[in-house]
């Protein structure tokens, strides 16, 4: 695994926000009695573990962006003690999607930040993700992995060059193998003064979208590592048989 710099544009990026508060309604039917990001997989919150990887790949600092159920989560993590992480919680009292939940964590973010879904696990070097954004001077990357069925996901189309041309979400041919959607993400902290406040706002439908089409640099850092989504029953279930891929 590759040991992570800690800097990026000279400034430093050790913090992590974690997307956490969505209501988990397709995943309702199998895990009804806690958040997503608390669903047992091997014996383990999802959480954990995703915890335990950003631990391992050098960063410091979590910002949960919870919601649904926060107090469960808030209970299972504390401080971040057990994982040697600083933890805090970013809570919204209602829904403000994908982007409003940076939006509404802004106040814990000093510099660039990486962030992550709270129900996707995605095998990524975030080392070499920095790299990639700072070499080619990006305002922001996605990391994207390549799937035998796209259907479920978000389709990205990228040049030579791996800048971002368009970004359909969830809008792949069923069936179809494309670039997807990783759900890793590197923003510089002026994105964060791109979202709007006080309403809910979606990264995938509205934040990419109005960055291609403003022309801003957008980068896609192809990860071909494993990467799993528990959103719903069936990857759920998948996770649990393929659980040794996790961390």
């Amino acid at each position: 695994m590759s040991t992570f710099h800690g800097r990026c544009g000279g400034q430093p990026l050790r913090t992590a926000l974690v997307l956490a508060g969505g209501l988990g309604t397709r995943l309702r039917p199998v895990v009804s009695d806690r958040p997503k990001p608390l669903a047992q997989v091997g014996g383990e919150p999802f959480l954990g573990r995703l915890l335990r990887r950003l631990k391992a790949q050098g960063l410091e600092r979590v910002v949960l962006c919870v919601g649904h159920l926060w107090e469960r989560i808030a209970d299972y993590v504390g401080d971040g003690a057990p994982w040697g992480l600083d933890v805090v919680l970013s809570v919204e009292r209602t829904p403000l999607g994908t982007a409003g939940a940076l939006k509404n964590a802004e106040r814990h973010v000093e510099g660039p930040f990486f962030v992550l879904n709270g129900d996707t696990f995605l095998d990524v070097s975030l080392a070499a993700m920095a790299r990639f954004h700072e070499e080619n001077g990006w305002l922001a990357t996605m990391a994207v992995t390549r799937v035998e069925d796209a259907g479920r996901f978000g389709l990205v189309e990228k040049d030579f060059r791996g800048r971002l041309l368009s970004f359909n979400e969830k809008k792949g041919i069923p069936g179809a193998p494309g670039w997807v959607n990783g759900g890793v993400y590197l923003f510089e902290r002026r994105v964060l003064g791109l979202i709007p406040a006080g309403r809910p706002v979606s990264l995938e439908q509205e934040v990419f979208p109005g960055l291609i089409e403003r022309g801003e640099a957008v980068g896609c850092f192809a990860a071909p590592g494993y990467f799993i989504d528990i959103g719903t029953p069936e990857s759920f279930f998948k996770s649990q048989k393929e659980r040794e891929y996790l961390p």
